[in-house]
């Protein structure tokens, strides 16, 4: 299977849903995620669950069933719950990819690449844009979904840190429901060293 359609069919978190089965269902999101290793924090917006136990479980085991190890790296799996058909449903997943595997590509080609692996069979809708929050360059692309008739929207914030592609995927049922918690983005800063 080419390359890039792995890719997608083993990070397609944004527009997928999983129903997991959790004994006790799914625990609150942190109120802050922070990676040392990337240098940075956000902050996700309120009333989200964490799911990222489950989707990094059910990521090994499509990439088991695919005969890959090229995956992203999940870091987050944040969603308002397990059902993806509520008018208010919203998801927002964090993840990084070597950008080594984007041969011979500049930063920006290579995020609006990596944006468009995250989406997976989603339609782009319209260009992708360059954004600077803080001293962190992000290429936001955005992108629609149609499932009968359910449109999810999807926004994908994606820079490159350290050697890897790191993204923030937004997704929702709603445009209203996706800028507010893509209005969260204001909250993404460097981690401070002490």
């Amino acid at each position: 299977m080419e390359f890039w359609k792995q890719l997608a069919l083993l990070g397609l978190l944004l527009v997928t849903s999983f129903t997991p089965v959790f004994a006790q269902g799914p625990p609150p999101a942190p109120s802050e995620f922070t990676d040392s290793n990337l240098g940075f924090r956000y902050t996700p917006p309120p009333q989200m669950l964490d799911f990222t136990a489950i989707d990094r479980r059910t990521i090994r085991e499509r990439a088991v069933a695919q005969g890959t190890t090229n995956t992203l790296t999940l870091l987050s799996s944040l969603r308002s719950g397990p059902d993806d058909t509520a008018a208010d449903w919203r998801t927002i997943g964090i993840q990084t990819y070597p950008h080594e595997k984007f041969r011979r590509q500049n930063d920006r080609d290579a995020s609006v690449k990596f944006s468009r692996s995250i989406a997976g069979n989603a339609k782009e809708v319209g260009q992708p844009s360059d954004v600077t929050i803080g001293n962190f360059h992000f290429v936001v692309s955005s992108f629609e979904l149609r499932e009968g008739q359910l449109t999810r929207r999807a926004r994908v914030y994606t820079t490159v840190r350290k050697g890897l592609m790191l993204s923030l995927s937004f997704s929702a049922n709603s445009l209203d429901t996706l800028d507010a918690i893509v209005s969260s983005m204001k909250t993404f800063a460097p981690l401070e060293t002490k």
